[in-house]
């Protein structure tokens, strides 16, 4: 039965039905060192009434999470459920973030699809530009760095797709990606771009500590 939308999450009782409710999905599912967010975020809009949400989470190390789920109040207070996945990379373990915090940017709702199209020199060969297209919205991105083109490219079209600035590794990585792409079609699709990062995401925060994290429901020895 859902409860009412003003529900607190904040308050202990509500805190107490999260922890329960993510808990039932994780030990249903069964997937010790996977956190759950959409499966999670679905059970507390349907208990509570919170919309589900999806996107990317900027970390506090400045890396991405590319895939995860949380939950919207009506006033915009956001609720991450799962954010225990990310250890000391976030906020906590069920993290709330108030609609005027600097943090609720780290939230991107639903991230914008676009195409980019490579812009090819008079000889057709040569790469000299990347369009991003997304509806009516066309944004034309030329490399600011000669000695490093692709590199300078990738930065630009992360900063299209998420408005953030990011790291040189994620940069480097998707200029990779780009220059790869461009030897063999004359366009990619952000999934085209974001597939590796999501990689590269795993690999980051499997990499963290001496063993792969756990979730909290299933750490009782065996």
């Amino acid at each position: 039965m859902m409860l009412a939308t003003a529900s607190d999450p904040s308050d202990a009782a509500v805190l107490q039905r999260i922890y329960e409710l993510r808990g039932d999905v994780r030990r249903r599912d069964a997937w010790p060192n996977d956190g759950r967010c959409g499966k999670v975020a679905a059970a507390l809009e349907t208990e509570f009434g919170w919309q589900s949400q999806y996107g990317y989470l900027r970390l506090l190390d400045g890396t991405v999470s590319w895939v995860h789920c949380w939950n919207r109040l009506a006033d915009g207070t956001i609720v991450d459920a799962t954010a225990d996945q990310y250890q000391g990379l976030w906020l906590g373990d069920v993290v709330t973030v108030d609609p005027t915090s600097p943090m609720s940017a780290n939230y991107p709702h639903a991230p914008r699809e676009w195409e980019l199209r490579f812009s090819r020199g008079s000889n057709g060969e040569r790469v000299e530009g990347v369009t991003c297209v997304s509806g009516d919205d066309v944004q034309v991105l030329s490399p600011d760095d000669p000695d490093r083109p692709w590199l300078s490219l990738a930065r630009g079209v992360l900063r299209v797709l998420t408005g953030w600035e990011l790291n040189d590794d994620l940069a480097g990585l998707a200029a990779r990606s780009l220059r790869a792409k461009a030897t063999t079609a004359e366009a990619a699709s952000t999934a085209d771009l974001i597939h590796p990062l999501v990689i590269a995401s795993i690999q980051h925060l499997g990499g963290r500590g001496t063993q792969a994290w756990i979730a909290s429901e299933f750490l009782e020895p065996i």
